[in-house]
């Protein structure tokens, strides 16, 4: 594992540690959090050989730099907890191209649920492994909202990495979050 992959993970997610909590079907949980899932990962104590790589930190690395070089990954999601539509969601967004993006209401006629388009949404807002489910590509029928924290930030970063054009994908509506800190 070389640091400059570590560092570059640091730099795009803007985060020095990943929590996460694997079973054994796959990863369960991720978020760029600390103390949110069963284990984290120092990021910084990496580069600072303070934290040894152990197979599973060097697995997160790896499908993570994978991830942010080609949008796809090779990692096993635990998703049984979930509902059976909820899993029929995410299996659908999981198929998402790199660089193609769809409206829940694309998602919900592709399960054969064409009125189904806020109950996708709902599923897509419960993504627990953060950019492994490419939930950033699919987007609410009005487009997306001007946001600058968060998901919403996140979603903006790896959409534009993906070569989107924000100001096309924008509805006309701004973030209503409280933790928006949109100016």
């Amino acid at each position: 594992m070389t640091m400059t992959r570590v560092e570059k993970i640091i730099d795009f997610l803007a985060t020095d540690t990943l929590s996460l909590t694997f079973t054994d079907k796959g990863l369960k949980f991720l978020s760029l959090r600390p103390n949110r899932g069963a284990q984290d990962i120092n990021l910084k104590g990496l580069i600072n050989e303070k934290q040894e790589p152990g197979s599973v930190v060097e697995q997160i690395i790896n499908e993570t730099f994978s991830f942010l070089e080609t949008g796809r990954h090779e990692m096993s999601l635990d998703f049984t907890e979930f509902t059976d539509f909820q899993q029929r969601v995410f299996g659908a967004v999981g198929t998402i191209e790199p660089g193609q993006v769809i409206t829940y209401k694309g998602i919900a006629e592709i399960l054969g649920k064409p009125g189904a388009a806020q109950a996708v949404g709902s599923a897509v807002a419960k993504n627990p492994v953060s950019y492994f489910l490419p939930t950033h590509r699919v987007l609410p029928q009005r487009g997306i909202g001007i946001c600058r924290s968060g998901a919403g930030h996140l979603r903006e970063k790896l959409l534009a990495h993906e070569g989107h054009d924000l100001s096309t994908l924008r509805g006309n509506y701004v973030c209503t979050r409280k933790k928006c800190c949109l100016e």
